[in-house]
């Protein structure tokens, strides 16, 4: 019966997400206690790498490591932060932009999880790339610092104790798809998405799926 509500609820909310995008991606996400708060959102659309996604969905992409910390209180001074470079090579103003992380990808700034519309059952470990808050992950914009993915500008953002299962680097933006819809991808570790509050009427939806995956 949980499932059924689950799946039904996720596909309802990648029906509110509408089609104003060329490909959209359906899912979701909702808050945890951890760091930030965004209430929650819908999945709209997903950015990656330019051999696999369309030239205004196209980001380019590095990571390296840092000693700065996004999110101090869930840090764990042993573990490696990830420094994660995109480029916007869209040509598009975007704001909004969550980073989440394939199943086998774990790390500690978390504000929430999001979850595939595919795979409803199948979390990711989620937050939203910004200097709001207590997550204090975007540390470099290249061209204004607003929060604002600007054409051409770099940013630069933490992703704290990363790991993943596989070993693979935390930028491999190469799948169509987040969390579960990403699982098991060879070259894959996480999406960039931009998220839209969900509107009120799906609100309660959200909170129901929420409470039945904390129940499980």
């Amino acid at each position: 019966m949980n499932t059924t509500i689950r799946n039904a609820l996720t596909l309802a909310l990648a029906t509110l997400a509408g089609t104003a995008i060329a490909e959209p991606i359906s899912g979701s996400y909702f808050d945890i206690a951890t760091c930030d708060n965004h209430g929650p959102q819908i999945a709209v659309e997903e950015f990656g790498d330019p051999s696999i996604f369309a030239p205004d969905e196209a980001i380019e992409h590095v990571a390296t490591f840092t000693s700065a910390t996004a999110c101090p209180m869930t840090d764990d001074p042993l573990k490696p932060n990830a420094l994660v470079q995109i480029t916007n090579l869209t040509g598009r103003f975007l704001d909004n932009l969550y980073y989440v992380g394939d199943p086998e990808t774990r790390f500690s700034n978390v504000d929430g999880h999001g979850v595939g519309a595919g795979t409803p059952d199948i979390e990711g470990l989620a937050f939203r790339i910004d200097t709001l808050g207590m997550n204090r992950n975007l540390v470099f914009e290249s061209i204004t610092a607003d929060g604002i993915f600007e054409p051409g500008e770099t940013w630069q953002f933490i992703v704290q104790d990363y790991e993943n299962a596989a070993g693979t680097a935390p930028d491999l933006f190469f799948s169509v798809g987040m969390a579960g819809d990403s699982a098991a991808i060879v070259n894959s570790s996480a999406s960039i998405v931009r998220m839209v509050p969900a509107p009120a009427s799906s609100v309660l939806g959200l909170m129901g799926l929420a409470l039945l995956r904390r129940r499980r």
